[in-house]
């Protein structure tokens, strides 16, 4: 004789929720995390770029007795290498953005020198100057726009 199996398999309806709300809430938390771990090597890169720029200029600075105004100026093998899908632009420049391309121009006094400088597939517009100025310290490269 065959009995009915009264106990049924599979899982309820309350259990497939669960777990789909839980694989929601880890994909929520783990996408930002994911896409600034993909950033952070471009930021990097720009930073490098910006080191040899500063570089060049102190050199350009040494045999000229004046800062350089553009990153030509500056082609110096370490900045062509280093500064190859950076964009460079004068500190303060409003259109400076992240899609956006720079005017590789540099702000340049007979003081001092400051730009703009980023990586298109970064998420930080850092600014380096050489003078005091009130929103970023002077000699560091700062997080200007993200």
């Amino acid at each position: 004789m065959h009995r009915p199996n009264t106990t049924a398999t599979g899982f309820t309806l309350i259990e497939i929720l669960l777990v789909t709300v839980m694989i929601g809430i880890l994909a929520a938390v783990l996408v930002p995390t994911l896409t600034g771990v993909r950033k952070r090597p471009h930021n990097v890169a720009a930073l490098q770029c910006g080191r040899a720029l500063v570089t060049a200029q102190v050199t350009y600075h040494a045999r000229t007795g004046e800062y350089a105004s553009r990153v030509a100026q500056l082609a110096q093998p370490d900045v062509t290498r280093t500064c190859r899908d950076v964009q460079v632009t004068y500190a303060g420049d409003p259109a400076a953005a992240l899609p956006a391309t720079g005017s590789q121009t540099i702000t340049a006094t007979t003081d001092g020198f400051g730009l703009d400088l980023w990586n298109p597939r970064g998420d930080v517009i850092y600014r380096y100057v050489t003078w005091a100025d009130p929103q970023v310290p002077a000699r560091t490269f700062t997080p200007v726009r993200p």
